[in-house]
């Protein structure tokens, strides 16, 4: 049984709302409120999952497109937007290696946790292309892990099952992840999104790993955002009842030392955040 990347974020694409959007809606706006949209600009959310950037930048450009490699999270996308009457942005499916639009058609290519699963040197240079002269690409990625994200990682793996006793779906996950990816193998530094960009032609690029934003979540609520995502939610699913109780305890628990009086813990995860232009 093999498991490809669009299949994995098509299954994620389920409780990705509900979620995932309570610790990636903060994330999102704090990129939209650093990007500065003019009002009159034309948009492109690359990676866009549900949309979540997409609909907070929609009030403050002309117009945004939300491109999404997973049917799932598109469909979802659409129906949120249509939801809340956000008119001047369209989910629509797409390869971000392969974009279907004309060169020049946006003043603004963003993305939000949207590029980790394509080929770097492939997907800027789509942005590259899709821009305007002048245009401006900005977004933001994962940087080094957060000690959560590592304890969580540690607790579930000792909790794990071995692969014999695995479930079929699950072995095909865990070979599928450790697939390397090309952009974490080629987007760890600073210097490394300096040179790619650099080196598709872009120019006035700026980059910095740093923390630009914190999430409150309680801890239940952010064991459930670990969660849901489907290679995590499939290992814990995965143990017998007496071990998974034993799992989620230990991470309540371990958890609940970094949490405040409320039981809300304080999330402030490393980030890349990138900006740079087309050239005039």
């Amino acid at each position: 049984m093999q498991m490809s990347l669009r299949q994995l974020f098509n299954l994620t694409a389920t409780g990705y709302e509900e979620r995932i959007i309570p610790a990636f809606g903060p994330l999102a706006g704090s990129l939209v409120a650093w990007i500065q949209p003019t009002g009159s600009e034309t948009a492109l959310d690359i990676g866009a999952g549900t949309g979540i950037a997409a609909r907070l930048i929609a009030p403050h450009v002309n117009q945004v497109l939300a491109v999404d490699f997973a049917p799932a999270m598109t469909q979802i996308a659409r129906q949120v937007a249509d939801r809340e009457q956000l008119h001047n942005l369209t989910p629509t499916q797409a390869d971000a290696h392969y974009l279907p639009f004309r060169s020049g058609a946006f003043d603004l290519v963003l993305s939000s946790f949207g590029l980790n699963a394509t080929i770097p040197r492939r997907v800027f240079a789509e942005a590259y292309r899709v821009l305007r002269p002048g245009g401006r690409l900005s977004l933001q990625e994962w940087g080094g892990q957060h000690e959560f994200d590592a304890m969580i990682v540690d607790i579930l793996e000792e909790y794990a099952v071995y692969d014999e006793d695995a479930p079929a779906d699950l072995v095909a996950l865990r070979d599928l992840l450790e697939i390397e990816r090309p952009w974490y193998r080629d987007m760890q530094t600073e210097d490394d999104f300096l040179d790619i960009l650099e080196g598709q032609g872009f120019v006035g690029i700026s980059v910095q790993e740093h923390r630009p934003a914190t999430v409150h979540l309680p801890v239940n609520a952010f064991i459930d955002y670990k969660m849901a995502w489907t290679a995590k939610g499939a290992e814990l699913a995965a143990m017998d009842p007496m071990a998974r109780g034993d799992c989620l305890d230990q991470l309540r628990a371990r958890l609940h030392e970094y949490a405040d009086r409320e039981g809300v813990l304080e999330y402030s995860p490393l980030l890349f955040r990138a900006q740079a232009a087309r050239a005039q």
